[in-house]
């Protein structure tokens, strides 16, 4: 009973955590399920995909019907991202799982760094749109924060389908969704504004999830009933932050989306340093 419980605790933070920062919550669930719960790692990254995936159905829904998801930029993007979660999936069983993990670690760390100096320069954090012709991807929503209409024209976007297809993998790879890779790529790649990036980004990682776990349903790794629970727990937790998250400003989201960024990086290094001292 005590298990159950803490199962659906652990749902409830991933479900504000995915809807606050538009990430699946993988990076949380897989170390919580190995290490608290002793659960293998295959097992943990199967779970954590497939409760991604209904992570991703409860808070997506919402932002595309308030215009936050960019909905042709993230079908697009979805393209790219679920190719990469084959290849990571196909390929995670044949890895060094100690090396990936250091590998990602450092990766994340970049990711945290650059997304800092972008918040720090004050750089524009959208292209403006001012009439000109509009792009397939542009963009708008309102943003209750600032009571404003936010209007942007995605740019470079085709260097954003070779980063959706390396968060594919990473998500493939680590049990993850993807989107704390996803949402500082397209803010910093094609200057999407962090909330419309959050919110495109709680979109996509459902199909990267959903296409990872395929691999891990077919070997066998997935403990419905485990999933179940924290997907209980999950929709518990999206209906608490929805309440919340339209108050809270970009600074505010990025802030987040670095610290959570820079606890996954120096856990992926540490556990895998670990692993590779043991060996």
């Amino acid at each position: 009973m005590v298990s159950v419980l803490l199962l659906i605790i652990l749902g409830v933070i991933v479900g504000i955590l995915g809807a606050i920062l538009g990430i699946g919550g993988g990076i949380i669930m897989v170390p919580v399920l190995t290490f608290f719960f002793g659960m293998p790692i295959h097992d943990a990254i199967a779970i954590s995909l497939v409760v991604i995936t209904a992570n991703s159905m409860s808070t997506s829904a919402v932002y595309l019907k308030t215009g936050a998801a960019n909905l042709n930029l993230g079908i697009a993007l979805s393209t790219a991202s679920v190719l990469g979660a084959l290849i990571g999936s196909k390929t995670a069983v044949h890895l060094p799982e100690h090396l990936v993990m250091i590998v990602l670690g450092f990766i994340q760390l970049l990711m945290a760094y650059l997304t800092y100096m972008k918040m720090k320069k004050g750089s524009k954090a959208h292209t403006e749109s001012t009439g000109e012709v509009k792009s397939f991807y542009y963009g708008e929503y309102y943003d209750k924060a600032t009571h404003k209409w936010v209007k942007y024209n995605p740019v470079k976007t085709g260097y954003n389908f070779l980063f959706s297809a390396f968060s594919g993998v990473f998500s493939g790879l680590s049990g993850a969704g993807g989107g704390a890779l996803i949402i500082p790529g397209m803010n910093l790649i094609s200057n999407i504004p962090i909330k419309a990036a959050t919110a495109t980004s709680s979109f996509i990682i459902g199909f990267t999830a959903a296409a990872g776990s395929i691999v891990y349903i077919q070997a066998g790794y997935v403990d419905v009933k485990v999933a179940c629970y924290i997907i209980f727990g999950i929709f518990a937790g999206t209906f608490i932050s929805m309440r919340y998250f339209s108050k809270i400003t970009d600074k505010k989201v990025s802030y987040l989306l670095i610290l959570l960024l820079l606890l996954v990086a120096f856990q992926m290094i540490y556990e895998g340093a670990a692993g590779l001292c043991k060996k």
